[in-house]
């Protein structure tokens, strides 16, 4: 299910549409939804880092959703720099719709240095991306 079809849809506080993707964020959890077709990777999603770094600031801790509607492909290798460039971010999901989605994600979760979870739906991702970080953040207040 598309982002803008679900019901999390209305909580947008604003979008980002560019080459590589969309990009839907919430207060504290932005959804991506790759294209068909591409390659993420620390070079392709420049764009993608910038403007979740300018919306979240340094401080503020936010979760990434990747909501796999299309086929693409990730440059695992590359997971350890996307954390390191976005230092607040705390927690990674992932929507898979199909086996082969979550068999990539397993491999993907070895690259990952922090927590990464897959789902099957929205929701499902929201619910625990937002408790994760209610929780992680009264643990460090």
């Amino acid at each position: 299910m598309q982002f803008k079809n679900s019901p999390l849809e209305k909580m947008t506080i604003i979008s980002h549409e560019s080459e590589i993707g969309n990009l839907y964020f919430i207060e504290n959890m932005v959804f991506s939804e790759i294209k068909e077709g591409k390659h993420l990777s620390l070079k392709t999603a420049y764009d993608y880092l910038n403007v979740i770094s300018n919306f979240y600031g340094d401080t503020k801790p936010f979760g990434y959703v990747s909501n796999r509607i299309n086929k693409f492909s990730i440059e695992a290798l590359d997971y350890p720099k996307f954390t390191k460039l976005l230092k607040n971010l705390k927690v990674y999901a992932a929507i898979n719709y199909t086996h082969f989605n979550k068999m990539n994600m397993e491999i993907e979760k070895q690259f990952c240095k922090i927590p990464y979870r897959g789902f099957e739906n929205i929701i499902d991702s929201y619910n625990y991306v937002n408790n994760y970080l209610n929780n992680d953040e009264a643990l460090t207040a």
